[in-house]
C-alpha cells in the first residue's frame, strides 16, 4: 500500500466511522482496508475509541437530562 492511501485512509476514520462519507469516499476507504493491515490496525484502535467516547457521551446527556428532570419536578 501507498503512503499516500493510507494517509487518506487514516483521515477520514472518524467520518467513516460516523457515516459521514460520501458513498465514493466511503468506497475507497472500506477497499483500502481489505488490503492494508496496518490500516486495519489503526482503524481498530480509532473504531474502539469512537464507541468509548459515543457511550460517555449518552451515558452524559441520560444523566444531565434526568438530572434536569428532577429539578424541574421539584420546582412544579
Amino acid at each position: 500500500m501507498s503512503e499516500k492511501n493510507c494517509e487518506y485512509t487514516l483521515g477520514k476514520v472518524f467520518d467513516f466511522l460516523a457515516n459521514e462519507l460520501e458513498e465514493n469516499e466511503r468506497t475507497k476507504v472500506l477497499d483500502h482496508l481489505e488490503d492494508c493491515q496496518a490500516c486495519q490496525k489503526e482503524y481498530a484502535i480509532e473504531s474502539k475509541i469512537s464507541k468509548i467516547i459515543t457511550s460517555s457521551s449518552m451515558e452524559a446527556q441520560t444523566s444531565f437530562a434526568s438530572k434536569m428532570q428532577s429539578r424541574l419536578q421539584s420546582e412544579i
